[in-house]
């Protein structure tokens, strides 16, 4: 074995180096790159299919506190970033077929307690099988089941009258502040 002190480690590291580097002295060239397309390019004449899809949608709101976008009317507020969950029960009829559960959590609300669904598994969509029932709350300051009352109780769905792929909820969902809790404050 060679002890190598002091300079001597550089040296040989750039004798290493030169040694790796090809030579410029070289007549050859590479031959250039030849790239071929990963997938061929899509026919003009064969349009993609649109997937069905079936919206649901709703809004959740905060009952008694006075936040942006408060109503009077029905004495509550539009709660963001509250979620929602959709349940569709289907099979298992007289065809014998599996029975199935169709469970699904919305987008969060946005500011005026706006969620939605978008259910691609249109053949386990009714609307007579499917209830949307209160999922989770942002704050709880404002957790307790309201509207329903029971959060295992679900609201039913209707079908809009112009779009007959899109659902809305009965009636709003709603929580409120639990006994001895204060409203939240702005968000």
């Amino acid at each position: 074995m060679i002890k190598i002190h002091g300079a001597g480690v550089a040296a040989v590291a750039v004798l290493l180096l030169v040694a790796m580097l090809p030579s410029h002295a070289s007549t050859t060239m590479d031959e250039p790159a030849v790239y071929k397309h990963a997938a061929p390019a899509p026919s003009p004449t064969s349009p993609a299919k649109a997937q069905p899809v079936i919206m649901v949608q709703g809004v959740i709101f905060c009952k008694t506190c006075k936040l942006p976008g408060y109503n009077r009317d029905i004495d509550a507020s539009p709660l963001p970033n509250a979620t929602a969950k959709l349940v569709c029960y289907g099979g298992g009829g007289k065809s014998g077929g599996a029975y199935r559960v169709l469970n699904m959590t919305s987008t969060p609300t946005d500011k005026t307690g706006y969620f939605l669904f978008m259910v691609y598994d249109v053949a386990m969509f009714t609307r007579e099988s499917c209830r949307v029932y209160l999922r989770t709350s942002p704050t709880a300051h404002c957790d307790a089941p309201s509207l329903p009352a029971d959060a295992s109780l679900g609201i039913v769905l209707e079908q809009s009258e112009k779009k007959k792929n899109v659902y809305s909820a009965k009636s709003v969902l709603m929580y409120a502040p639990r006994k001895g809790r204060k409203c939240p404050r702005y968000y």
